[in-house]
């Protein structure tokens, strides 16, 4: 499931637009007429709520398996369209919050 393709926004949508596009989906598909559609907007939402979780998903979901992200970023420059890589400064900010989390994971 690509969730930008669900709520119908764009790789580089807003805060506001993801939220936006949320909102009127659920009114168009409210929880207790529509379960599993709504099921599938709240999944593509969780997603795509904040700018870091989008940048996580490009990252990692460009093809139907996960790569890593030198193989993610070698997939981007071949990707036409839309999608476009995520700026350097994003990239290592993801990188950094990666490390970091594992070296939470290895002090325990």
């Amino acid at each position: 499931m690509n969730p930008f393709l669900v709520l119908d926004v764009s790789v580089d949508a807003t805060d506001e637009q993801v939220r936006s596009a949320y909102q009127i989906l659920l009114r168009r598909y409210p929880p207790e007429h529509r379960p599993h559609e709504f099921q599938i907007i709240q999944e593509a939402y969780q997603a795509t709520r904040t700018a870091a979780d989008r940048l996580q998903w490009r990252l990692f979901h460009v093809q139907s398996g996960r790569t890593g992200p030198l193989e993610t970023l070698e997939n981007f420059a071949h990707l036409p369209g839309k999608l476009k890589p995520p700026g350097a400064a994003a990239f290592r900010s993801f990188l950094r919050g990666c490390a970091n989390a594992t070296l939470r994971e290895q002090s325990k």
